[in-house]
């Protein structure tokens, strides 16, 4: 189905610059099932794909089958930004849930090549650098319990910023496997730090929806800063 407009969730989402409409080409929307791949590492789609509803993420497998998601995607990011910018990715984008994507024709990103477009673009992409640069942080210097509670100080961050977080409560539907694979833990042991956040009343996760309890609590257990997610 072609749509001239996004869906009403658009309407919270600050999508680069009005992308669909910088582009001046309807956007195709689909909807995706859970742990369907959305790209596969080293292709040269023709499409890019921007996210309305549900979360993505990116990821590398390696050879023995063990997984790390490297980004988790919330609604208003492109997933595969390398794609759109450069015609190839080094990485996979797979749905952590059921997902609304709309397609981005690349070649109409090409012919649009506007210093509005190219601007827009680059700060997405900054974006996502700081991003990754503080996910390494997390992965080399926070333990187990510090970077979960910053993955969700940060998610209700950026799912606050498009208006899908209210008050200090938002979906989350990731699986605690899928978890393990972004934090770099195991899944028993996400469990235990899920359960020690519970106990020590710091979150509240139930039916899909997470409660942030005590965030000035979760952001100094987690030296949650989020500066770097500011543009």
């Amino acid at each position: 189905m072609l749509i001239a407009r996004l869906p009403d969730v658009a309407d919270h989402i600050t999508y680069p610059d009005g992308l669909a409409r910088t582009l001046g080409v309807p956007l195709r929307e689909r909807s995706v099932p859970k742990q369907h791949d959305i790209l596969s590492p080293g292709a040269e789609p023709e499409i890019a794909h921007l996210l309305l509803a549900g979360h993505t993420c990116r990821y590398r497998m390696l050879s023995d089958g063990r997984r790390q998601i490297t980004a988790i995607l919330v609604p208003g990011d492109i997933c595969d930004l390398e794609a759109l910018m450069e015609g190839r990715s080094s990485y996979a984008v797979s749905a952590l849930t059921p997902c609304t994507l709309a397609e981005i024709p690349l070649s109409k990103a090409a012919a649009t090549n506007t210093p509005d477009l190219a601007a827009a673009l680059q700060r997405r992409l900054r974006r996502d650098e700081a991003i990754a640069r503080e996910w390494i942080v997390s992965l080399g210097r926070r333990d187990g319990t510090e970077r979960t509670a910053h993955l969700f100080c940060e998610l209700r961050w950026r799912l606050a910023a498009v208006g899908l977080a209210a008050e200090d409560s938002f979906e989350m539907r990731i699986t605690q496997a899928d978890l393990a694979d972004a934090l770099g833990l195991t899944p028993v042991h996400v469990n235990r730090v899920l359960m020690s956040l519970r106990a020590d009343r710091l979150i509240h996760l139930k039916s899909g929806q997470l409660t942030i309890l005590d965030r000035p609590r979760l952001e100094q257990l987690a030296q949650f800063d989020p500066a770097y997610l500011q543009p």
